[in-house]
């Protein structure tokens, strides 16, 4: 069977107000977060008469973070349970429950009406003689109120359902008293209000209905009364000891007492340096005279140090690969810049035979002679 009209906008308005609780609840622990560290920062410069009266807001976002809370709870078990709170409320057990609430608001509200009508009854039956009919109405009414009692008490102790009336009592109870102004609160306040009468909600409000109750920690927490100095001291040394400062101002912080005996270096007094040894030292802060002569010896290290004797003397120590032959060129040789052999020589060495020659270029005596003697057998 689908939903009523009535249901889904009870489920639309409670998915709206979760999230929205939800996001009030965050806003209100950052918020919470900055003041505490404000409040550190007070208590560290010393003021404590200001501290003490801004810690109020402290204490104050606190509860409304609880409150919220509970109200989110409350509001997860309506909307897991909305039909079957619509089943309750439009059938007959509904109408019964606000012919109930009905009753006991007349009951708290009209006391002294009924009891000075009782008397005026008696009295005029009195006046005129008739005594007896004015004990006959009363022994009626006794019995008839001895019924009605006998069939509330035959009656469940609850409205509609013990979770379900929990919850609306506490929604209604938490509106008017409720740390934010919410606008879905309001209407689900309004819609619950249709499903319980105004008479449920009037005495939901105040807490004064007879079988369900406020819980009393939702009670404690939206009483309207400034915190004591007891719950004050305590949030401020929480503070001061979440955040290092030292609060009251002659109080330190608590002294974690000494190590174990096993922990314990016995031989940092003793002038035995082989125990000490095996033992870890924690590094100190260097001086200014030995980071001077550390770097002296160091600089002395490096002038003694001698470069690698791989490398021959008078040797490049760049070395490339001769290029592959070709058909245009079959010898190829690599020129480097600065050899021995350069363009006027090699135009010497192509124009003639090739012979011995000095460093400047100029043919040796025995050279000449032999060319001498090739130019005579020449016709």
């Amino acid at each position: 069977m689908p939903p009523s009209a009535q249901t889904t906008r009870l489920v639309s308005n409670l998915r709206l107000l979760i999230p929205r609780l939800r996001l009030l609840q965050k806003k209100d622990t950052a918020s919470s977060v900055v003041q505490r560290r404000e409040l550190s920062q007070l208590l560290s410069e010393g003021r404590e008469s200001s501290a003490r009266i801004r810690v109020e807001n402290v204490i104050a976002t606190d509860i409304a973070i609880e409150v919220m809370e509970m109200v989110e709870l409350y509001c997860e078990l309506l909307l897991a349970r909305a039909n079957v709170l619509d089943q309750l409320a439009f059938g007959e057990k509904g109408s019964r429950a606000r012919l109930r609430a009905k009753e006991l608001y007349k009951k708290q509200n009209h006391p002294q009406a009924g009891s000075a009508g009782a008397k005026l009854a008696e009295s005029s039956g009195s006046r005129f003689g008739f005594s007896w009919l004015g004990a006959s109405q009363k022994k009626e009414t006794s019995v008839a109120a001895n019924d009605s009692s006998e069939a509330l008490s035959d009656e469940e102790n609850t409205y509609m359902d013990t979770a379900l009336d929990e919850a609306a009592v506490a929604i209604f109870y938490a509106w008017h008293r409720f740390p934010h102004e919410l606008r879905e609160l309001t209407m689900l306040r309004n819609m619950l209000g249709e499903r319980y009468g105004k008479e449920f909600m009037t005495l939901a409000q105040e807490n004064k209905l007879d079988s369900v109750k406020v819980p009393d920690r939702l009670q404690k927490s939206l009483r309207v009364r400034p915190p004591g100095q007891d719950l004050v001291e305590l949030y401020l040394r929480e503070i001061a000891k979440a955040y290092g400062v030292a609060w009251p101002a002659g109080e330190r912080q608590e002294d974690l007492g000494s190590a174990p005996p096993e922990f314990v270096d016995e031989t940092r007094d003793d002038g035995d340096d082989g125990q000490r040894g095996d033992l870890p030292a924690t590094p100190n802060k260097p001086r200014a005279g030995a980071t001077e002569a550390r770097r002296a010896s160091d600089a002395s290290e490096l002038n003694k140090a001698t470069p690698p004797r791989g490398l021959a003397a008078g040797r490049s120590p760049v070395s490339v690969a001769p290029p592959a032959p070709r058909t245009d060129n079959p010898n190829p040789r690599v020129k480097v810049p600065g050899s021995e052999e350069t363009g006027p020589v090699k135009a010497a060495d192509t124009s003639g035979p090739q012979g011995k020659s000095n460093g400047n270029g100029i043919p040796e005596l025995d050279e000449l002679t032999r060319r001498f003697a090739d130019l005579k057998r020449k016709p």
